[in-house]
C-alpha cells in the first residue's frame, strides 16, 4: 500500500476537533465553524445578520414609497419633504467609520445588539410623531443604526469563517440583504400606506428588529468578555480626533450633496458650494491626520491591499447608479409618469426581490469557479444595461418588454458587485480590521449614492427646464436624463472592471497555488497572472 503523501494536510472529519482559532488558521475549509453548536444556529445567525444589511435599504424603500402620504400627513412638499428620506441617509453615511471603529474595539455582537435595540426604539417612537422637525430628528437617530449594523455584521461573518465555499454561501446570503431589504421596504410601505397608515410601516420594522435583537442576543457567538476597565481601555484607543474630522466632514459633504438636489436653485445656492468645499477640505485634513494617528480610524494601509482601491472605485460607480439613479427614480417613474398607485408600484418591484434571491444563489455556487473580475464585469454591464433600458423606454410601453428586464438587471449588478467586492475585502484584510474595512466599504456606497442623487438631480433639473413638453411628458423627459447619467457612470465601471485582477474566492486549489506563489521568488505581476 502506498504511503500517504506527507505534504497533504490532515483531513478534519469533525468540527469538534478544532477550536475556532485553529479553524480560522486553516487556509481553506468547508466545515461548520466550531463556534456554532448546530447548523440551525448557523442559519439563524446568518439570517439575523443579513437583516442588518437590509435595515437601511428596507427603511429607505418604505419611506420612499410612502413619501406622498408622509407629505400629506405633515403638510410638506418639495425640499422639506425630501428630508423624510435624506435625514436617515445623512446620519447613516456620516457615522460609519466611527461606529465601525467602536465595533472593532468593544465587540461586534455588542454593536449589532445595541444597533437593533436603538433602531427598534426610535422607529417605534418615530411612528407616533406629529411634528415634522422632531420626526426628521428621529429619522436621523434611526440612521445611526444603519451606520452601525453593517460593519459589525460583516465583521462577525468575515471573522467567523475561513475561506471556502461555505463562506461564499454565507456571504452571498448576506449580500442579498440590501436589495431584498429594499423590496421588503417597498412592499411593507406600499401595503401600509395603501390600506392602513404609513406610520404602520415604522411599527412593523420596530417589531421585526426587536425579534432579531432577541435572536442576536441568544444565538450569535459572544464577544470576548470585557470588564469595565477593559472597556474603558478599548474606548480610549479610539481615534476621537479622526472621528470628529471624518464625521463632521462627511456630514457636511452629504448634507451639501443632498441639498443640491432639493434647494430652490440647486448648485446655484452659494451655501451648497461653500459647504461642499468645507467638507472636502475637512476630509483632506482627516486623511492627513490618519497618516500620523497612533490608532487611526481609517488605517491608510488598508488602501494598499491588493486591488482594494480599484475595487472601491468600481463599487462607487455601480452603487452611484443603483442607489443614486435606478432605485431612486424607478419608483418616481411609475408613480409620476405612469400614474401607478403605491400598491401597484410595489407589485412592479417584487421581481427585483425574486431576481436578487436567484442571483445570490448563483453567486454562492459560482464564486469559487468564476473569477471575480468576470463577475464584476458582468455586474457593471448589467448596471449599464438596466440604465439603458430605462433611458430608451417609451413613456406608455407596457411593463414587461423593458421595465421588467431593467429591474432584474439592476439587482444582477448590485448583488454580483456587492458579493465580489465584499469577499475580496474580507479576504485581503486581517480579522481585527474587518469591521473597519466594512465601514470603508459602506461609506463608499453611501457617499456614492449621495453623489449619484445629487448629480442625477442636477441632470433632471436641467432636462426639465429644456423640455418642450408639459405635465407627465416633461417629467418623463427629465427622468430620462438621470438614466443617461447612469449609463455614463456605469460605463466607467465597465472600463475599470477590465483592469481588476481578482480571481476565484473560496477555491482550495487557488488558495494552495497562491500560497505556493507567496513562497516563490517571482514578481507580483507574475503572482497575479498565475493565480488568475
Amino acid at each position: 500500500m502506498a504511503e500517504p503523501d506527507s505534504e497533504q494536510p490532515p483531513a478534519v472529519a469533525d468540527e469538534k476537533q478544532l477550536s475556532q482559532a485553529a479553524y480560522r488558521a486553516l487556509p481553506y475549509s468547508d466545515i461548520r465553524p466550531p463556534v456554532y453548536r448546530s447548523t440551525a444556529q448557523e442559519i439563524a445567525v446568518t439570517i439575523a445578520l443579513t437583516f442588518g444589511a437590509a435595515l437601511a435599504s428596507s427603511n429607505l424603500g418604505a419611506s420612499q414609497i410612502a413619501l406622498a402620504h408622509i407629505g400629506r400627513s405633515f403638510d410638506l412638499s418639495g425640499a422639506k419633504l425630501s428630508w423624510a428620506v435624506s435625514a436617515f441617509s445623512l446620519s447613516a453615511g456620516s457615522f460609519v467609520l466611527l461606529l465601525a471603529s467602536i465595533a472593532d474595539h468593544i465587540g461586534r455582537k455588542r454593536m449589532v445588539l445595541i444597533s437593533y435595540t436603538w433602531y427598534t426604539l426610535w422607529t417605534l417612537i418615530g411612528g407616533f410623531m406629529k411634528n415634522e422637525i422632531v420626526f426628521f430628528v428621529f429619522r436621523g437617530f434611526q440612521g445611526l443604526s444603519g451606520a452601525a449594523t453593517i460593519p459589525a455584521a460583516v465583521g462577525i461573518l468575515g471573522a467567523t469563517y475561513t475561506s471556502g465555499k461555505r463562506k461564499n454561501r454565507v456571504m452571498a446570503t448576506y449580500g442579498a440583504g440590501a436589495p431584498l431589504g429594499f423590496v421588503i421596504g417597498i412592499v411593507v410601505g406600499g401595503i401600509c400606506s395603501q390600506f392602513i397608515s404609513w406610520r404602520a410601516s415604522f411599527w412593523f420594522f420596530a417589531i421585526e428588529y426587536a425579534l432579531f435583537a432577541v435572536v442576536v442576543y441568544f444565538l450569535v457567538p459572544p464577544d470576548e468578555a470585557m470588564d469595565w476597565t477593559e472597556t474603558k481601555a478599548a474606548l480610549a484607543k479610539i481615534d476621537y480626533i479622526g472621528a470628529s474630522l471624518s464625521t463632521v466632514s462627511l456630514v457636511v459633504i452629504v448634507f451639501a450633496l443632498t441639498q443640491s438636489g432639493v434647494a430652490s436653485r440647486g448648485w446655484g445656492e452659494p451655501y451648497v458650494i461653500a459647504l461642499l468645499v468645507v467638507g472636502v477640505v475637512l476630509f483632506a485634513v482627516f486623511v492627513a491626520w490618519e497618516s500620523k494617528a497612533a490608532h487611526p480610524l481609517m488605517p491608510l494601509y488598508i488602501w494598499k491591499y491588493p486591488r482594494f482601491a480599484l475595487c472601491m472605485l468600481i463599487v462607487a460607480c455601480g452603487f452611484m447608479n443603483f442607489l443614486g439613479v435606478i432605485n431612486y427614480y424607478l419608483t418616481l417613474f411609475f408613480q409620476d409618469v405612469r400614474g401607478a398607485s403605491a400598491i401597484l408600484t410595489t407589485a412592479y418591484l417584487i421581481p427585483q426581490a425574486v431576481a436578487g434571491i436567484i442571483v445570490n444563489i448563483i453567486a454562492a455556487l459560482t464564486l469559487h469557479i468564476i473569477p471575480g473580475r468576470i463577475l464584476m464585469l458582468i455586474a457593471n454591464l448589467a448596471f449599464f444595461g438596466s440604465s439603458l433600458l430605462w433611458a430608451l423606454q417609451p413613456m406608455h410601453m407596457s411593463y414587461w418588454p423593458m421595465a421588467f428586464p431593467a429591474i432584474c438587471l439592476s439587482v444582477v449588478g448590485a448583488d454580483l458587485c456587492f458579493n465580489v467586492a465584499n469577499l475580496h475585502t474580507l479576504s485581503t484584510v486581517p480579522p481585527e480590521s474587518q469591521s473597519t474595512a466594512a465601514g470603508i466599504f459602506n461609506t463608499v456606497m453611501q457617499l456614492a449614492a449621495a453623489i449619484g442623487i445629487a448629480a442625477s438631480s442636477t441632470a433632471v433639473d436641467a432636462a426639465y427646464n429644456y423640455s418642450t413638453h408639459t405635465g407627465a411628458e416633461r417629467t418623463y423627459d427629465s427622468y430620462k436624463a438621470a438614466f443617461w447619467f447612469g449609463c455614463g457612470i456605469s460605463g466607467v465601471g465597465v472600463i475599470a472592471s477590465v483592469f481588476l485582477k481578482v480571481g476565484v474566492t473560496g477555491n482550495q486549489k487557488a488558495i494552495e497555488t497562491e500560497d505556493e506563489l507567496e513562497s516563490s521568488p517571482v514578481s507580483s505581476e507574475s503572482k497575479d497572472m498565475a493565480v488568475l
